[in-house]
């Protein structure tokens, strides 16, 4: 676990650095992603996608509404809601944080073959779908 912890927190370091200079912060940078992926997603949806609770991420589509990364309107589905729609702006920024994101990777899996990355990446997943298949009990106490 420790490892797996360790490998992440340099991988977020590094993209945070990248981020900094874009003048945008992490949490920003999964919003909008998100936001990229679905169209169209509520805040509340968002939110949840991005492990944050929805006031917090209320503030951060202020922020990136603010610079015209993104847009939002009322949800057709739920007159309460509000969705989110990036801006050609934010789809511009997101193709360029892939590219970060992927020379990073490119950087960290030198030496790595192409038969071991298939391996972590498929023992990885297996480790994220038996934690996320675990009951409230069981996550206690591992």
């Amino acid at each position: 676990g420790y490892l797996i912890f360790e490998v992440a927190r340099l991988f977020r370091r590094r993209f945070e650095d990248e981020a900094r200079d874009q003048g945008i912060t992490m949490p920003q940078w999964k919003a909008l992603a998100e936001i990229d992926r679905s169209p169209g997603i509520t805040q509340v949806e968002l939110a949840a996608l991005t492990d944050s609770d929805p006031m917090t991420m209320s503030g951060i589509l202020d922020r990136l509404e603010k610079r015209g990364l993104i847009s939002r309107g009322p949800d057709p589905r739920d007159s309460r809601a509000k969705f989110a729609r990036i801006t050609p702006e934010g789809v511009a920024l997101v193709a360029e944080a892939r590219e970060v994101g992927l020379a990073i990777y490119a950087r960290a899996t030198e030496g790595v073959s192409a038969d071991e990355e298939k391996r972590i990446r498929t023992a990885l997943q297996r480790i994220r779908e038996n934690r996320i298949g675990m009951s409230a009990e069981e996550k206690e106490s591992a």
